[in-house]
């Protein structure tokens, strides 16, 4: 039944379909959460700039040293044709997952030469619990569309007709404009271009000259197109790296480059673990929920080092023999160099979205291993037809068992992305020493108005590391609210002189002073935010 199911490509997506919308249908119930505040905050430009403005503009603003104007005119022709409903934006993701899952398949099938193994490499990849927040998280968006590009590409060069150099150009352009870390392609496109070499014989040096031709010229005019584009959207400051983000998001970025790099194997292992056994799935991994580390003795460390050098010596040692095993050791190297925090920090310590990309090389050689296992298992055991099909039955249970129990993983983490609320109180458990975990809690409580409770998460909050100044703000309303104003204004003035102030505890440092009657003082805050505009002061004053 199964082999007439994979007889026809279009039956194959659907099916791959069908299980995308069976974990995450929940998700067009959902509200934008997280990091999908950025495109409300942005909807005025991005609905009412023309497109030179939205194609060359950052990633949200300067500060990111961030730029992808595919998936930000993505965004922008979202909110033109639907508006701020997040049903669709949550539907397009889905979507666009389904087809990269898609296309995986496609791209497996003439990497493996047969479809039963590509099929599973797409499931598995599909199923996996530590794609949710790519999935469910709307801004995720680039990462998916980084990935689907990317594989596009590296399809287009898999073909067994020669492959067309203009198309392979677009994909690589749109995929590193959807995210930067789909610089990734570029060497994976070379990857298997020098497959297709290997095939036609000769010695290694003349395959390596073979390759200069054009779809490695339309690779690399595509990419170098991308950072003409970013010259002009972003300052010399933060063309490359140059992210400015507090130590909150990244503490790496204030380490030494030692501990930077121990930390970045502790993260790996920390990823690879939670990717076949998925416990303690979580959106916040911020300080200090992963402590620096100073030293490659600890465990997880030794995990992500061993196994990076794994990749490493698989990508070579295979690259004639077996292109599945190449190919994902190369998937899985190329694209965590990016997201690594090796070279230079980039905007988070962690994320599982960022770990998308990376985990395609590991489906790719976790089902090369099960399927080469199985086909001697099952050779052995020809003679015997009945052992032979207790065996097949038997792996099959267990496979199926395995992708069933990832399935019910995802579909639990995925409903934890419905609401802001959910999420948060959700991350306050699996990221207990996280600041921003315990600060987005006690948000939540105060606008349930359960002022003791959020009391308490902020001022756990803050005893972990007193820098966050949105969660400094919300305790010194918290004391506003209970009526401490004295503790409240010492907390506000607190949050404005931490890195990165949140520009609300202005409002609410003159919303303090005129509940006091303190007009002079308000007044003098005002014209700090309103400089010039005394008639503007004056109303608000006299209100």
């Amino acid at each position: 039944m199964l082999k007439n199911l994979l007889s026809k490509k279009q039956n194959i997506f659907f099916i791959l379909l069908f299980l995308v919308i069976l974990l995450y249908g929940q998700s067009l119930a959902g509200d934008f959460v997280k990091d999908d505040v950025y495109i409300l905050e942005n909807a005025s430009w991005l609905t009412g700039g023309n497109l030179g403005q939205i194609l060359l503009h950052p990633y949200w603003d300067m500060s990111t040293a961030l730029y992808r104007p595919f998936t930000i005119a993505n965004f922008a022709l979202d909110l033109s044709v639907f508006g701020q409903s997040p049903a669709w934006f949550h539907l397009e993701n889905i979507l666009l997952y389904a087809l990269a899952s898609f296309f995986i398949y496609l791209l497996a099938e003439k990497i493996f030469k047969r479809k039963g193994p590509a099929f599973w490499v797409a499931i598995l990849f599909l199923i996996l619990p530590i794609h949710t927040e790519a999935v469910a998280n709307i801004t995720g968006r680039g990462d998916i569309l980084a990935l689907l590009f990317s594989v596009l590409a590296m399809h287009e060069c898999a073909r067994e007709k020669k492959p067309r150099p203009w198309l392979i150009g677009i994909w690589i352009f749109l995929a590193i404009a959807s995210k930067e870390m789909a610089v990734a392609a570029i060497p994976l496109v070379f990857l298997i271009l020098f497959f297709r070499e290997n095939n036609f014989g000769g010695k290694f040096r003349d395959k390596i000259r073979r390759l200069a031709d054009w779809p490695v010229y339309a690779t690399i005019l595509a990419a170098a197109f991308y950072f003409f584009l970013r010259f002009f959207a972003l300052t010399p400051q933060n063309y490359i790296g140059g992210v400015k983000t507090s130590i909150i998001e990244n503490p790496l970025i204030f380490s030494d480059t030692f501990s930077r790099v121990a930390t970045a194997f502790k993260v790996l292992g920390m990823y690879l673990s939670k990717t076949f056994v998925p416990l303690g799935l979580c959106s916040d991994y911020s300080y200090n929920q992963i402590p620096v580390v100073h030293s490659f003795s600890d465990p997880s460390v030794l995990l992500g080092l061993g196994f990076f050098l794994l990749m490493i010596a698989l990508l070579f040692a295979f690259i004639k023999k077996e292109p599945a095993i190449s190919l994902g050791a190369g998937i899985f190297f190329f694209s965590f160099l990016p997201v690594s925090n090796f070279f230079f920090p980039i905007g988070a310590i962690a994320g599982e979205r960022l770990f998308l990309f990376p985990s395609l090389g590991i489906c790719f050689i976790a089902v090369f291993l099960v399927w080469r296992a199985y086909e001697k298992i099952f050779e052995q055991a020809e003679s015997n037809r009945k052992k032979a099909k207790i065996i097949f039955w038997i792996i099959t249970i267990l496979l199926v068992a395995i992708l069933a129990v990832y399935g019910i993983f995802t579909f639990m983490e995925q409903g934890k992305w419905l609401t802001e609320e959910r999420l948060f109180l959700a991350a306050a458990k699996c990221a207990p020493e996280s600041v921003l975990s315990a600060s987005n809690a006690g948000a939540m409580y105060l606008l349930r108005g359960d002022l003791q409770k959020a009391k308490k998460e902020l001022e756990y909050s803050r005893s972990i590391k007193p820098v966050y100044s949105k969660g400094l703000n919300n305790l010194g309303l918290v004391y506003f609210k209970l009526g401490d104003y004295k503790k409240a204004e010492k907390l506000y003035f607190e949050a404005l002189t931490v890195p990165f102030p949140y520009v609300g505890t202005y409002q609410n440092l003159i919303l303090l002073y005129l509940a006091e009657g303190k007009k002079d003082l308000a007044r003098r805050w005002l014209l700090f935010l309103y400089p010039g505009q005394e008639k503007l002061v004056e109303n608000i004053i006299n209100k």
